[in-house]
Parts: structure tokens; sequence; C-alpha cells
């Protein structure tokens, strides 16, 4: 996604830093510190974005953008994705429920297994199915906070989409 603001990125980002509240661990309902509907991180021309929510919502989009200088106005650049340590340890989940099939299905063909191989080959079957309906709810109960904060980003910057004109 790409939005166009008429002013300068200094001024985008002294906006962007008024108008969320950082990142700051913090004792209250939604774990961070103030009251901003939009918590974000910065560093120089990059930020990282999410909608303030009172519960916890691993799968929930975060708003990974960038100011990119473009003339006398600022291009917003940038998509949402899910936090890189989520996606790390659903790529180790899946990876060992792999690992499990697998040897359970070699095992079996040498005859190593006893019993019914096929009921050990449900176990990771259904924890992969459990991962992915998870995963799917957490996105299904952030379905709006893209929404959310690209309104923000549109009204913070005063911005439009990259193609269109004033």
């Amino acid at each position: 996604m790409t939005l166009r603001a008429r002013i300068p990125i200094e001024e985008c980002k002294a906006r962007l830093a008024s108008g969320v509240d950082e990142e700051r661990l913090a004792f209250s309902w939604s774990g961070y510190a103030g009251s901003k509907p939009i918590v974000g991180r910065f560093r120089d021309t990059s930020f990282r974005l999410q909608k303030r929510r009172y519960y916890h919502n691993s799968f929930a989009p975060f708003f990974y953008g960038r100011f990119v200088a473009s003339g006398r106005d600022t291009l917003i650049e940038g998509e949402f994705r899910m936090h890189p340590s989520v996606k790390v340890l659903m790529i180790l989940w899946f990876s060992f429920l792999a690992f499990v099939f697998v040897t359970t299905l070699v095992s079996s063909s040498r005859g190593g297994v006893g019993g019914d191989w096929a009921s050990r080959l449900v176990i990771p079957a259904a924890l992969a199915v459990f991962v992915v309906v998870l995963v799917k709810f957490g996105q299904w109960l952030g379905r709006s906070e893209e929404r959310t904060i690209v309104a923000f980003l549109k009204s913070t910057f005063e911005a439009d989409h990259a193609g269109s004109r004033p």
C-alpha cells in the first residue's frame, strides 16, 4: 500500500509521533502506556503501527511502513504483516509436526511402530488443523484493524492513495 502526503517527511514524522502512543510496556488494560487508539514504534524513516486492543491477539496485523521523499511530497509505503516472532514460532511448530509425521510414516513402513500407526498420524494432523484454525480466528478478530490503521494514516497525513490525483 502506498499513500501520498502533500507534506515533507519531517512533518509526517512529527504528526505520526503526536498521533500515536509509543510502544512502551506498562501496567494497563492494553499492556501499553497511554490511551491513544494506535500504538507504534519508530526508527528514523520506518515505523510499525498496531491498533490498541484490550485483549491478546498474536495474529492481529501490524502495519510496517516507511516514509519516502517524493519531491515536496512524502510517500508512505507499507504493508500489513504478522509480528516476526509469531511467524518464527509458527515455522518451528509446523516443522516439528512435519518431523513427527514423517518419522511416524518411516517407522511404520519399516515395521517399527506397533499397533495402529494410522491413528498416530491423526494427532499431528489434528494439531496442524488446530493451529490453522487458531490463526484464522485471530485474523478474524483483527479484521477491522487494517481499515482502522489505514483511516488513521489517511487522516493524520491528509493523504490519498499514491495513484490518485487531488
